[in-house]
């Protein structure tokens, strides 16, 4: 490399450098800048905190009155949930496979179908099967023949008795021979285990089947499960029978279920359990694997003050929100202390009652002793 070339390299190399120790100097001088704000801020108010308490007509001819909203803070009962995804499942969702080779004479159902415990599905060839028990058949006709006749000379004393169990065996034994060809015989006869929905039909007139291969796809819609994995350390929390709210996205709706299983092992690869809730699925709208969220409640708190979440403002001394005096339409700042939130609802354990009235829409334009006019919120109709 020449010189110069080397030269100009490392002068790019350093000022790369340094443009980056610049933006890092940058972004502390903002911090500490936006620090010394809040605190100008907070001093601010406070001396017109102070200077309204002992000259209420200081600020008369020089006010601004500053347009707002109001809403006020509420004593309500407070409720937190956990939200997770699961997965709707079917206990009844099996893959139907033919019981024996041959070839498929009939397919009796078609996808969509709802169809009966015990409803035929399919038929295989079975016709040497049938054709050896016809013949079977006929030499057991021969042989209870033979049976009767040497039972009754045996009663009489006439004959041996090797002679009235041989012929008693030749009939048992085909008995049972037949018994076993119609036992193959019934192999080839699929039936529905159970009643639901034709979901596939993989079967063709015409096709050798096999175990081997799927035949019917058959769902039950009747009896379903939702299926859900939750952190380890809401184990102690969640107790058999505890009701959950069940969001059905894609169904745009939400059903309210309670807790039927909860698994007694933690999968080392994530730390979670197993828990399960059994679901009523009357018009068949809820289809295995379709997601689900589940929110399970984990906390609640009786005649809570509770306020908007956004509302809550914070700098050096704390958290704190605006209140509006309805008599002097005055903003008051008030120190408060934070409990559980959820959504867009937050507890306050301490400042508040209950029956203030929150500045809303503006409340960042605001500040202590600030003159405000409240107009209708924008939400309201």
């Amino acid at each position: 490399m020449k010189p110069t070339a080397y030269l100009l390299a490392m002068i790019f190399f350093l000022s790369s450098c340094g443009g980056g120790s610049d933006l890092d100097n940058k972004k502390e001088k903002l911090k500490s800048k936006q620090k010394e704000l809040e605190k100008i801020e907070a001093d601010i108010a406070k001396l017109k905190s102070e200077i309204v308490k002992a000259d209420p007509d200081y600020f008369k001819g020089n006010e601004r009155i500053i347009l707002v909203t109001s809403t006020p803070s509420k004593v309500q009962d407070f409720a937190h949930f956990i939200e997770v995804r699961g997965v709707v499942e079917s206990d009844k969702n099996v893959t139907l496979n033919a019981k024996t080779n041959g070839i498929i004479t009939g397919v009796y159902v078609t996808e969509g179908q709802r169809v009966g415990g015990g409803t035929t599905l399919i038929t295989q060839d079975a016709d040497i099967i049938q054709n050896n028990i016809a013949e079977l058949r006929t030499r057991l006709q021969l042989a209870k023949t033979v049976y009767e006749k040497q039972e009754r000379l045996w009663k009489q004393k006439i004959g041996t008795e090797i002679q009235y169990l041989e012929a008693k065996n030749n009939k048992e034994s085909l008995e049972k021979n037949i018994a076993v060809l119609q036992a193959q015989a019934a192999q080839s006869v699929l039936v529905a285990p159970f009643s639901g929905i034709i979901d596939e039909v993989y079967a063709k007139q015409g096709e050798m089947a096999s175990p081997s291969m799927p035949a019917i796809r058959l769902v039950s819609l009747n009896e379903m499960k939702i299926s859900a994995a939750l952190p380890e350390a809401y184990l102690g929390k969640i107790q058999l029978g505890d009701s959950v709210l069940v969001d059905f996205p894609s169904l745009g709706k939400e059903q309210t279920v309670r807790v039927t299983n909860i698994g007694q092992v933690i999968n080392p690869n994530n730390r979670t359990f197993e828990i399960e809730m059994r679901v009523d699925n009357p018009k068949g709208e809820i289809k295995p694997e379709m997601l689900t969220v589940l929110k399970l409640k984990d906390y609640e708190l009786k005649d809570a003050v509770v306020i908007p979440n956004d509302l809550v403002q914070q700098d050096v001394s704390g958290d704190f929100v605006f209140i509006i005096d309805e008599k002097t339409n005055l903003v008051k700042r008030v120190s408060i202390e934070l409990g559980e939130s959820y959504k867009n609802e937050i507890v306050i354990t301490k400042g508040l009652k209950g029956n203030e009235i929150l500045v809303d829409e503006g409340f960042r334009l605001v500040s202590e002793g600030n003159k405000v006019k409240v107009k209708e919120s924008s939400s309201a109709s």
